[in-house]
């Protein structure tokens, strides 16, 4: 079994079930999640028997790391093997001002799946397909890995690694949980965000279920028919009523909501588009970050995803500028990892 597969109250629960006080289990998840103690007799404020029992019971990693690959541009991407031989990738990706003279924030990029079934024409992940999704353990352990490996404390969380969030419902709620809670890792709610291609009913439920956290919206098209050309699942999903859904979001929770939006030659990066996207942005306070789209040959891609080509540097500013000017918010995102296929859309394992 695995600890981090436990919140607080489950932890007490097991804890009366072994004869031991309530009181002990917030002393094991602090010395887990704020002292990030990688071994069980390491508790020292635990009596050595049940200390003994802990080491019987529980496993403290799900996970462990496989591979670390270097970025020129000071991103790390780490490769990780499950207990079942399979393996899940995530980023370390360092934030510095202007002058490159002061770290500003480290975000960490974590996976919810092995593998994805959404099979995104642009991503690399989807030609895996879906492996099998994480448990709330496996995801926090991402989190705790690189920061015992690279000896640092990450800041902000994205689930922009592999899968969809929203299709391993239960388990990334259970992490999140963890993440925000007092007695786990104490993050903000702000300092985490959920990417989703729009899981409608999904985006519906979150913010009854847990803290809310922010929310992006993987778009990347204006319209249902040119969306479903390049994420096969909205063709089940309409982008109004996911747009809704994401309105609900914003009404409930008041997070800021980001749309992403890849722009590929000649397909979804035209002035209509543009107009279109800035009209959507306009709905409940939020922005879209474009993002360049990253060679994903590597991976072998089949279909539409072989047709697509990357827009311009020069035409992006320009799609920017037209948003712009019909009110919307935009940043252009640079990008991390390209070198090392760690950059957005590069998770394939390599």
């Amino acid at each position: 079994m695995y600890l981090k597969n436990y919140n607080l109250d489950e932890l007490k629960s097991w804890c009366v079930e072994q004869g031991v006080e309530q009181y002990r289990a917030a002393q094991i998840l602090n010395a887990v999640y704020t002292n990030n103690l990688g071994d069980f007799t390491q508790i020292e404020t635990l009596p050595k028997a049940f200390r003994e029992k802990l080491i019987k019971t529980f496993e403290m990693f799900s996970i462990k790391i496989s591979k670390v690959r270097k970025s020129v541009d000071g991103s790390v991407k780490f490769l990780f093997e499950l207990h079942d031989g399979k393996h899940i990738e995530a980023v370390y990706m360092p934030w510095y001002d202007d002058d490159f003279d002061t770290m500003e924030r480290i975000t960490l990029c974590i996976s919810s799946m092995a593998g994805c079934p959404v099979e995104c024409a642009f991503c690399a992940t989807g030609t895996l397909g879906l492996l099998r999704n994480l448990d709330s353990a496996e995801i926090i352990d991402q989190i705790l890995l690189v920061q015992k490996e690279l000896g640092c404390e990450i800041t902000n969380i994205v689930f922009m690694g592999m899968g969809e969030p929203l299709l391993n419902y239960k388990n990334v709620v259970k992490s999140l949980e963890i993440m925000t809670a007092e007695w786990g890792l104490n993050l903000s709610r702000r300092k985490i965000t959920l990417s989703t291609v729009g899981i409608t009913n999904r985006i519906k439920q979150l913010h009854k279920e847990i803290r809310p956290v922010k929310l992006a919206l993987s778009l990347h098209a204006t319209t249902d028919e040119t969306r479903g050309k390049i994420i096969p699942l909205a063709k089940n999903l309409k982008l109004s009523e996911l747009l809704s859904a994401v309105e609900e979001y914003y009404r409930e929770t008041k997070m800021p909501v980001t749309y992403e939006y890849i722009p590929f030659l000649g397909f979804n990066d035209t002035p209509a588009d543009a107009r279109r996207l800035a009209k959507i942005l306009k709905r409940v306070p939020s922005r879209v970050n474009i993002i360049p789209f990253n060679d994903i040959s590597f991976a072998m891609p089949s279909g539409f995803g072989k047709e697509l080509k990357p827009t311009p540097k020069n035409l992006i500013l320009e799609f920017g500028d037209i948003i712009r000017q019909n009110g919307g918010r935009v940043t252009i995102r640079d990008t991390f990892g390209q070198d090392i296929e760690a950059a957005c859309g590069q998770l394939a394992l390599s």
